[in-house]
């Protein structure tokens, strides 16, 4: 049970991160089909298989050098690595506020460039580039989230294995037609996801540094719920019901969720949701404008013809 529980973060980070690098494959190789250019499949395929083994080798490299402290000095690297690799994510969720929108459009345009001006190396980069920021957001949140909930190597592998899959699937079946995805709601759900995500990691980095006694926590403990909300599955507390441990494990899992918070971290965490929150919803608001803008445009055109 427990176990199952485990693999539940993993999978959904794996598949969210998953999906969106796949449909940038599918979305490169249905514009090469619908203008009979499949002959440049291969560049695209380049990019995708290239930045799937440097995805691999920089989680090799991340997890040996995560492996290598103990004590004071792993909180100190944990506390700096998860605010970092929640700042990393925050620049990713501002990207697809302003990509979003015209994600389809975007990277069509950058094919069609690189195939009239005769860089077609330039569709293997611009595959690489998307995808192997997706491998590494992968990396940094599995890495966070398997370290606060502590969650092993093997579930985490399993469990990215499955997502990865089910993403896949879901792309093989998109690019044949058999379902469709609204790009522009998928990406706004999952940026909403992500946010809470990137919260949470800075709070808990932050958590970490306290730990380890270079920040000033405030008050260390404004409240403690572990009774009511525990953030562990089990919490070895038999008058905690299973189903409250399980909520209060993802919780943690996925978002970061303390217990016994300090000041410091209640101050962050909804400070971080608010900001980021409030920017991405005016990236994403500014960009959907201009593209209803565009359109409107094209269809006067159209209409004056």
């Amino acid at each position: 049970m427990a176990t199952f529980i485990d693999l539940i973060t993993p999978t959904f980070l794996a598949f969210r991160e998953g999906l969106e690098a796949t449909l940038v494959v599918v979305i490169l190789l249905l514009y090469l089909k619908k203008t009979k250019q499949r002959r440049y499949n291969k560049y695209v395929f380049i990019g995708a298989i290239l930045a799937i083994i440097s995805s691999i080798l920089f989680a090799i490299v991340f997890s040996i050098v995560y492996g290598g402290f103990s004590g004071i000095l792993e909180e100190l690297f944990e506390g700096y690595t998860f605010i970092i690799s929640g700042i990393f994510i925050i620049t990713l969720i501002f990207w697809v506020s302003k990509e979003g929108p015209k994600m389809r459009a975007h990277l069509e345009e950058k094919v069609e460039e690189s195939i009239k001006t005769n860089k077609i190396f330039s569709i293997s980069i611009l595959t690489y580039i998307i995808i192997i920021r997706e491998g590494i957001e992968l990396v940094l949140l599995l890495s966070g989230t398997s370290s606060i909930a502590s969650i092993s190597q093997i579930v985490s592998i399993i469990g990215s294995v499955i997502g990865l899959g089910i993403a896949v699937i879901i792309g093989i079946l998109t690019f044949y037609g058999i379902r469709t995805i609204n790009l522009s709601k998928f990406f706004k759900i999952t940026n909403i996801i992500l946010i809470f995500f990137a919260a949470g990691l800075i709070t808990y980095g932050i958590h970490e540094l306290i730990e380890a006694g270079v920040v000033n926590p405030l008050i260390n403990e404004v409240w403690n719920i572990k009774h009511i909300l525990p953030e562990s599955f089990p919490d070895g507390n038999p008058a905690t019901p299973e189903w409250l441990e399980i909520i209060g494990s993802l919780l943690k899992a996925l978002f970061g969720y303390n217990a016994n918070p300090s000041l410091l971290e209640i101050i962050v965490y909804p400070s971080l949701l608010i900001s980021i929150g409030l920017i991405s919803l005016k990236l994403w608001k500014r960009t959907n404008n201009i593209v209803l803008m565009k359109l409107e445009k094209e269809q006067l055109e159209v209409s004056i013809d």
